[in-house]
């Protein structure tokens, strides 16, 4: 049993001391150069600006539901606005909450694009709801509530789209090439 033990360490132990090797046999970083995962400190004042329109969109959402209730004294057929803007408010504090505690490029990746995609389905929703809004005599005069709340969400889609999409472009070129010429 002894010698079992004794014979487990030394495994053990050139394992390590394999991994040990490996590891300083990989590619070094070139100097200067920003460990891959983590944000770098520019990408990272660029996110908690984008943190900060996110948070901020889904407030002006959330107020503007709210004032669209008031519009109909909080009728039972205008709360759904208050519902709609409360529940924007949580899907952009979540996106926002992402964006600005997360470490790693990937998780702030996926905070950033949620959040825009969020806000592109609220401007198509919001766009659609103006237009049927505008075409019904009952309910024109929801038409300028839907325009104005279609305005904000083009608004910070703008915003939040702006400094993401200079990051993205080397990144759908490269695809784009990969795609089009193919290594064999």
């Amino acid at each position: 049993a002894k010698a079992q033990s004794s014979q487990t360490l030394s495994l053990a132990v050139e394992s390590q001391q394999e991994c040990e090797a490996h590891s300083r046999t990989r590619r070094a970083a070139p100097p200067g150069a920003m460990p891959p995962k983590k944000l770098p400190p520019a990408l990272r004042k660029i996110a908690n600006q984008l943190a900060l329109y996110a948070a901020a969109y889904g407030i002006a959402i959330a107020i503007l539901g709210i004032f669209g209730a008031y519009m109909y004294n909080f009728e039972k057929k205008a709360m759904h606005a208050v519902y709609g803007g409360c529940g924007c408010l949580a899907l952009m504090a979540i996106c926002s909450a992402v964006i600005r505690f997360g470490n790693a490029r990937g998780v702030v990746f996926v905070g950033v694009m949620t959040s825009l995609v969020f806000e592109l389905l609220f401007l198509v929703v919001f766009v659609v709801q103006a237009i049927r809004s505008a075409r019904n005599p009952e309910k024109r005069d929801r038409a300028l509530h839907f325009v104005v709340n279609a305005l904000v969400s083009l608004v910070a889609l703008v915003l939040g789209a702006k400094p993401v999409v200079p990051q993205l472009l080397p990144v759908l070129k490269k695809k784009a090439m990969e795609f089009m010429m193919p290594k064999k």
